[in-house]
């Protein structure tokens, strides 16, 4: 029987369930899930890391998974901490699901994520970054929408998040500053339709139309906003991702498939492949778009190991596609046993 490790955050005991600790708390169901999946064909070993690398691959050599199913995301509030198991797991010749270091460490640098983007002709909206204590001023028009340019989940967006005029885009950026400690990436803000496309498969087989190992789309959700109350943004904020209580949480709906016509279809899986490449992802990812009333659709984020739990979108679209979730986790792992050395 096969041996898989699973790595997952191990969230410090002494932190209270605060604003953005939430997120990081919702990995622990996660792990649950993922080994309740891959037990029913492999032996498992969840291993929580506690931030001490040396300990950590101490224990791998000493248990000598096959592979390891890496659903870590970074320590807490060091969102780059991302790639330490990768390059890890990479130093030991251990197999392991998910993106590359290489493809971890551009992903959390949006802007740099989104000049890959435009060097490959992949719509993006236009953006600027202000590093603290610049001069915040721009030339991109109003609306505009403010995000930390290092996080993930949604963490430091609000329904303050869209901006309309120099004062308040000012207050934004020196709350990203304040806060989170690292650049404000500041972006048009694209007035439209939000959609998700998750992705699939081994890139190593990118270039063998039909393998079953190839990266497809799955069936795409839309995030619809439609109940959404007056006074509120239609953006997927960090308390819609995770306060449950929140009217941004009840009002915003994932709709799996989403009711578009063919030619976006096409266009929005097209266009996701494309950026699954052009970044280096593998396995899975899932790549944000809004489109405009126009109909153009912009890439707004790029997620390599997206969230992997029952309820989240990646799964969602693989229910909806025909791959129930124990399959998809199995799947997943055996991407990662089929680059054993």
């Amino acid at each position: 029987m096969k041996h898989i490790a699973v790595i997952y955050n191990s969230v410090p005991d002494r932190l209270s369930l605060t604003h953005d600790i939430k997120s990081e708390m919702g990995i622990l169901e996660n792990v649950n899930a993922v080994t309740a999946a891959l037990s029913e064909e492999y032996k498992v070993s969840p291993l929580a890391f506690t931030g001490d690398i040396i300990y950590l691959m101490e224990q791998l050599m000493e248990i000598k998974p096959d592979a390891v199913f890496n659903l870590f995301e970074g320590t807490y509030r060091i969102s780059k901490s991302e790639v330490f198991i990768p390059i890890s797991l990479d130093l030991l010749g251990i197999a392991y699901t998910g993106s590359p270091a290489k493809t971890l460490e551009l992903c959390v640098q949006k802007a740099k994520t989104k000049e890959v983007l435009l060097r490959r002709s992949v719509p993006t909206p236009r953006f600027v970054v202000f590093k603290p204590s610049e001069e915040i001023s721009t030339t991109i028009p109003f609306p505009l929408i403010v995000k930390p340019e290092h996080e993930d989940a949604s963490i430091g967006i609000s329904n303050n998040s869209v901006v309309h005029s120099e004062s308040a885009l000012k207050e934004q950026v020196e709350m990203i500053w304040r806060t989170y400690k690292q650049p404000a990436l500041v972006e048009a803000f694209i007035d439209g339709r939000e959609f998700n496309v998750a992705i699939l498969g081994d890139s190593d087989y990118e270039h063998q139309l039909g393998h079953p190992n190839a990266p497809r789309a799955l069936p795409i959700s839309e995030i619809s906003f439609e109940t959404m109350p007056e006074g509120y943004q239609r953006i997927v904020t960090y308390k819609a991702k995770w306060e449950e209580e929140s009217v941004e949480y009840k009002e915003t709906k994932p709709i799996c498939p989403a009711p578009i016509d063919a030619k976006l279809e096409l266009e929005l899986k097209q266009i996701a492949l494309r950026v699954f490449n052009a970044v280096g992802c593998r396995d899975y990812a899932r790549v944000d778009f809004r489109v405009s009333k126009e109909g153009k659709p912009f890439v707004v984020d790029v997620n390599p190991n997206p969230d992997i739990s029952p309820d989240a979108g990646l799964a969602r679209s693989a229910r909806v596609g025909g791959i129930e979730y124990p399959a998809l986790i199995r799947k997943i792992a055996a991407f990662a046993l089929s680059r054993q050395s």
